[in-house]
């Protein structure tokens, strides 16, 4: 039997300077949709939010955790959706061509970067049918498709005016704020992949932590290079890669040549493969280089993106995944947005109905 799966993730940030006001209601807006519209059980639907201790918080350790859970445990057929509604943002990179990885911000602010998303989608079975929307600043080019269906600024309305709205853009000066104010030191944007290793240690996203002494353009003791050639090779360990294998991390040269009386510098994590365009289909609350609106509106808040989906479903419950971001693309307009949601895909996935067949 086909399965249906989701989860859910609304990031508020309460009481963080980071704090927005629509992303929890996001949620339980594609609740309802994934409901009444695509047919999804309540027990099949996983939430995450951080105004509720009840919920399972939307930590960058759990998320990950249960985003790679879905993808594994999906067989041929299954539909499995995650929604993501918070802040993004760019991390500096030394590997991306505009010198960016984009990320998206859990309510920890243990970063997970793009190549995270995209080492998880690879996990995906051919034939499983795996949607991503991220209605989140900087959320184009997650998965880093080459096949992009929707891109490009879309038709305006010069006489529409949005409501009071705020972005859902967390700049990196703003991440290093709040890992300064929790770690009780100054972080500098070009330290905090080392900065995220030395907080969260196993549970950093490998990705976002990256080269750490490259990146940091700081020199490291060798009882941090200890630290961090033990977490670099936990990581090896996990891919069932043996020491030598990864390069000597313990003893910080190829195959021991480093003794391990130094400790070792990090050794680099490779990026994960490319998503083939016909793994997973991502709907983006924006490009790569634009903001996304969280609206305040009307006594309520919600993402700009997310309200449009539900709009769009509303009057074509059966549109496809080119349809309805073209229609939410139009509404947007006339509501005044000028952010540019993208459909990331295959043409031949950009033709399927959103998520899985209506019921």
């Amino acid at each position: 039997m086909v399965a249906k799966k989701a989860m859910l993730v609304g990031n508020n940030y309460p009481g963080q300077q980071a704090e927005l006001k629509g992303c929890v209601n996001d949620v339980f807006i594609m609740k309802d949709i994934l409901m009444k519209i695509k047919g999804f059980q309540e027990k099949d639907i996983k939430i995450l939010i951080d105004t509720d201790s009840s919920y399972m918080q939307p930590t960058g350790e759990n998320i990950r955790k249960e985003l790679s859970a879905m993808c594994a445990n999906a067989q041929p057929g299954d539909y499995i959706f995650m929604h993501f509604s918070g802040h993004g943002t760019q991390v500096p990179s030394a590997e991306e061509d505009d010198g960016k990885n984009e990320a998206i911000c859990p309510t920890d602010m243990n970063l997970i970067v793009d190549d995270d998303l995209r080492d998880i989608a690879n996990t995906c079975k051919k034939g499983v049918n795996f949607t991503l929307l991220t209605d989140c600043c900087h959320s184009g080019g997650m998965l880093d498709h080459k096949e992009v269906m929707i891109e490009g600024d879309k038709k305006k309305d010069p006489d529409a005016v949005p409501p009071e709205f705020a972005g859902r853009e967390l700049p990196i000066s703003s991440v290093c704020q709040i890992l300064s104010q929790q770690m009780g030191k100054t972080i500098e944007p070009r330290g905090v992949r080392g900065a995220l290793s030395e907080k969260y240690g196993a549970a950093a996203s490998k990705y976002a932590v990256g080269m750490i002494e490259n990146y940091s353009g700081q020199k490291m003791n060798n009882a941090q290079k200890k630290q961090i050639a033990g977490f670099l090779t936990m990581c090896f360990s996990k891919l069932g890669v043996d020491g030598d294998q990864a390069g000597g991390a313990q003893s910080g040269g190829a195959h021991g040549g480093g003794g391990s009386s130094g400790g070792g510098a990090p050794q680099k994590i490779a990026r994960p493969d490319s998503v083939a365009d016909d793994v997973g289909i991502l709907i983006t609350g924006c490009q790569s280089h634009e903001t996304s609106a969280d609206v305040r509106a009307g006594g309520t808040a919600y993402g700009a993106l997310t309200k449009n989906i539900e709009k769009s479903l509303s009057q074509n419950p059966n549109a496809n995944y080119y349809e309805l971001v073209h229609m939410a693309r139009d509404g947007l307009a006339s509501g005044g947005f000028t952010q540019n949601p993208c459909l990331e895909c295959s043409d031949e996935n950009a033709k399927l109905p959103f998520i899985c067949p209506s019921v």
